[in-house]
């Protein structure tokens, strides 16, 4: 990643146009995934984000406008810590009540996610996303997403109307279109926008893979960065973990039915040319997916909302580690070939 947000004018430096997925509590690995990527030698020239992805996806574009690759780094670690800092959960970060203590408070959080959706109508300010209008407004300087060369960001949110995604750019990105990427509707009231109520954009773009494939950017590479795995190894029989398990295929859905259909297409355009410039700009561009790893799903649902700043730090350095393994595997076929395709990627069951 360069020092500022201008493009590269060496063409032989991949153009890495970066997905950022959603999940709560555990964009701080996401975090530590794009920390690692400024020690490639790559241009990133396109953001997109929902969610917590949005949030990363902010830091890192206002970071990269105001101050370059240090700026980028900085922005994203002053988010994180304005998390932690406005958690409710900080007088639990602590090492004392031995070995029980862990379990015991994860079951408490996944029967407080259970409650919540029951009792937060009674609760004003968690209902109107107070504490995380607080983290934004003091973590992140918007305006800097206006500046001359900053790169271009997307970030989704879903109408509660019509369950179509709408997709807010660089000038368009306030503190309200922030809330209403991250709004999950059993916890926070919707968000409203030029008339319109928006939920979690999760639920429509998860994240929003088009534009950054067909608006032009010039991307060699493009990169998904995955929080909620596509798969477990065994079905959930609590009821938290269940509910857990919803939400996840919930939010995986579009994020699926985006990539097969991109690498479906992809695979023809490739195989028979177009003179179209859509399918031109997709045969062209590399796909890949950092998968999300065992280890993040092995902490469950309960993780999500764990913002203790001993295990955003944990998942900072899962999302450093995983990255530093993927790019070591994968960062050679950056402008040479996709390392993501369809057969990648679940199939449908026959019956």
């Amino acid at each position: 990643m360069t020092d500022t947000a201008s493009p590269s004018t060496s063409s032989a430096r991949p153009r890495l146009a970066l997905a950022l997925q959603g999940g709560g509590a555990h964009g701080a690995y996401g975090w530590g995934v794009i920390e690692r990527l400024p020690e490639e030698d790559i241009d990133i020239v396109a953001v997109s984000g929902a969610s917590a992805g949005a949030l990363n996806g902010t830091a890192l574009v206002a970071g990269l406008a105001v101050g370059g690759r240090d700026g980028a780094l900085a922005g994203l670690e002053r988010l994180w810590k304005a998390v932690s800092h406005g958690s409710p959960l900080r007088a639990f970060d602590h090492q004392w009540g031995g070995p029980l203590f862990e379990p015991w408070f994860r079951r408490s959080l996944e029967m407080s996610k259970m409650m919540s959706r029951y009792l937060a109508h009674l609760s004003p300010q968690l209902r109107e996303m107070r504490a995380l209008r607080q983290v934004v407004s003091s973590s992140i300087d918007l305006s800097a997403l206006t500046r001359d060369g900053a790169l271009p960001l997307y970030i989704a949110a879903t109408a509660v109307s019509n369950g179509a995604a709408r997709l807010f750019r660089n000038d368009e990105i306030t503190v309200d279109a922030i809330m209403a990427s991250a709004c999950l509707p059993d916890l926070f009231a919707a968000v409203t926008i030029d008339g319109e109520d928006y939920w979690d954009g999760g639920f429509s773009a998860n994240p929003a893979l088009e534009p950054l494939i067909f608006d032009h950017h010039g991307a060699t590479d493009l990169l998904i960065v995955q929080i909620t795995p596509f798969g477990v190894d065994e079905a959930p029989t609590s009821l938290g973990g269940i509910i857990g398990r919803m939400s996840d295929i919930g939010f995986n859905a579009c994020l699926l039915r985006d990539l097969k259909a991109l690498t479906e297409v992809q695979a023809i355009a490739r195989s028979a040319g177009s003179s179209d410039p859509a399918m031109q700009a997709l045969a062209a561009t590399n796909l890949h997916m950092m998968a999300a790893p065992t280890a993040l799903a092995e902490r469950g649902s309960a993780s999500k909302l764990d913002t203790r700043w001993s295990k955003i730090q944990e998942l900072r350095e899962l999302g450093r580690a995983t990255a530093a393994a993927w790019l070591d595997e994968n960062a050679g076929q950056f402008r040479r070939s996709s390392t993501l395709t369809d057969d990648d990627l679940p199939e449908a069951v026959a019956a």
